[in-house]
């Protein structure tokens, strides 16, 4: 049997041009495949008069293994000696090279590829039957034998792992970082009450220097100063409010950046998760063989079985993670929770440069926060300008005076918050560097490792699951290198801005 798992749990990619489906009708459509009673993602469909099942769901049931070729969007299933094609949008499929027709063209919907009921029948050679009365679809193929159970002993291949409720792997949208953002502002109720806001403080400001005919320079007349300082303290509302919606989208900018990496390294979870499973099967069927010709006890074979368990638990985990990455951007960017897309921005690594108390300088500068708190302290001096001492109930003049040193460490607080969110960020980044660079160097010598491992084999020197084994370090270091550049490239947002990481929770709740 041709094995495809690396493909089984790759990022599948597919355009929307065929999503809906023309005239499909809803309803419960059941299928039971060898007697059992499957659960899809994407239920089974009839459209002009055609039942439509979900292929994989399907196919790998019934023990075959499905890959998908984002540039030809073409789908590759295979069992045994069998190899079947199907292209998007096309009534004409292949098996072995030959062609056969479809009852319909072939088509998306919710991320699943859909293909005519008797396309199974005609490819796999399974028996199909629809009962129009139920809607149920009965298909079995328990004739050519069943799937090898991996508990027991035997030193026959296993068997493609039967998904009872199958995982969405193709996509029909794709989003990018900056789409991704723009979503999430429009649908933030944080970035909407603050537009309200400003438009709200602008008017009570705009009626409050209605009253304002000079700038007294000292304590004069009691009640135009009480006006003027009405007028400074609703102008820095006015002012505030600007301010902090921009602190809004800012920190809004930030949680999607961080949320759209997690999902980029949840990806890469499930793809090293699948690559795990079928290492670990490929060593239980060595420790079958060595067992069966007495080279080794049934203890090794029931490790080696216990070890595919233990994967198959892991790749379910990884799938579960990754579902709820989905979910938490979409709660984020307004999509529904079900919804899945392909990513198209994958940061690429470049060394940072960038001098940590240049940054400190620029920060502590442009800094909104800090803009803020310096705006308070000027207007506790405002308030001590002012202040009249034949006023009688007046706050004592003493009380106005710690008034301003209160504000003053409050934006010295600030600023150090600040600078320490820039140094250590910086030093987080430069460590992720710096095991960036030993992957790096590690990776020269497991593809060196790979080619002689692949030479060896085609001269009969080594076995396939040592170029297997070999491979997989390469792809697991490559992708553990994946990982860490997506923490930087977020690490690296929040470097120059470290107010939006520090704000992105709140936004975040919105």
């Amino acid at each position: 049997m041709k094995r495809f798992g690396v493909a089984l749990l790759s990022t599948l990619v597919l355009t929307s041009a065929f999503a809906n489906l023309v005239g499909a009708q809803s309803g419960d459509i059941k299928v039971i495949i060898n007697g059992v009673t499957q659960q899809y993602t994407q239920s089974p469909v009839v459209s002009q008069n055609t039942t439509l099942v979900p292929l994989r769901g399907v196919f790998e049931s019934l023990g075959a293994q499905v890959e998908w070729d984002s540039k030809a969007k073409k789908v590759t299933a295979s069992k045994n000696d069998d190899t079947l094609t199907l292209n998007i949008g096309s009534k004409l499929a292949y098996k072995n090279s030959k062609p056969v027709q479809l009852d319909a063209a072939t088509q998306i919907q919710k991320g699943q590829v859909l293909v005519p009921l008797r396309f199974v029948s005609q490819s796999l050679g399974a028996k199909v039957n629809w009962d129009q009365t139920t809607r149920t679809v009965t298909i079995s193929n328990q004739s050519s034998g069943s799937a090898t159970d991996t508990n027991s002993l035997s030193s026959k291949p296993l068997a493609a792992p039967v998904t009872k409720v199958t995982y969405d792997t193709y996509y029909n949208d794709s989003l990018t970082y900056e789409d991704a953002v723009k979503l999430a502002i429009a649908d933030s109720t944080s970035v909407k009450t603050g537009e309200v806001s400003i438009d709200q403080a602008g008017k009570i400001l705009k009626e409050t220097g209605k009253n304002i005919d000079f700038v007294p320079a000292e304590a004069g007349y009691e009640g135009q100063d009480k006006a003027y300082k009405g007028y400074a303290q609703t102008n820095l509302n006015y002012e505030a409010t600007k301010k902090n919606l921009e602190m809004t989208k800012e920190s809004i900018e930030y949680n999607v950046k961080d949320l759209y990496n997690k999902l980029l390294q949840k990806q890469n979870a499930v793809k090293l998760a699948a690559l795990n499973i079928e290492d670990a099967e490929r060593k239980l069927k060595v420790a079958q063989i060595k067992r069966d010709n007495q080279m080794s006890s049934d203890y090794e074979v029931t490790q080696a079985t216990n070890q595919v368990t233990q994967n198959q638990a892991a790749l379910e985990k990884a799938k579960k993670d990754l579902d709820s990455a989905y979910v938490s951007l979409n709660q984020v960017i307004g999509y529904k929770p079900e919804q899945r897309y392909e990513l198209k921005d994958k940061p690429v690594y470049s060394e940072f440069k960038d001098n940590v108390e240049t940054k400190v300088s620029q920060v502590l500068t442009s800094s909104t926060a800090i803009w803020l708190s310096e705006q308070k302290v000027d207007l506790a001096e405002l308030s001590l300008k002012l202040y009249n001492f034949s006023t009688p109930g007046n706050t004592p003049y003493e009380a106005e005076q710690l008034n301003v040193e209160k504000a003053q460490y409050a934006t010295e607080g600030t600023k150090r918050q600040l600078e320490e969110a820039v140094r250590t960020i910086y030093n987080n980044i430069k460590a992720l560097e710096s095991q960036y660079s030993q992957i790096q160097a590690g990776l020269v010598s497991a593809r060196s490792a790979a080619d002689m491992a692949k030479k060896q084999f085609d001269v009969g020197l080594a076995t396939e699951l040592q170029v297997y084994e070999a491979n997989l370090k390469v792809t697991t270091a490559e992708q553990q290198a994946e990982d860490i550049v997506s923490s930087i490239d977020t690490l690296k947002l929040a470097f120059n801005k470290p107010w939006a990481m520090q704000g992105s929770a709140g936004a975040s709740a919105q």
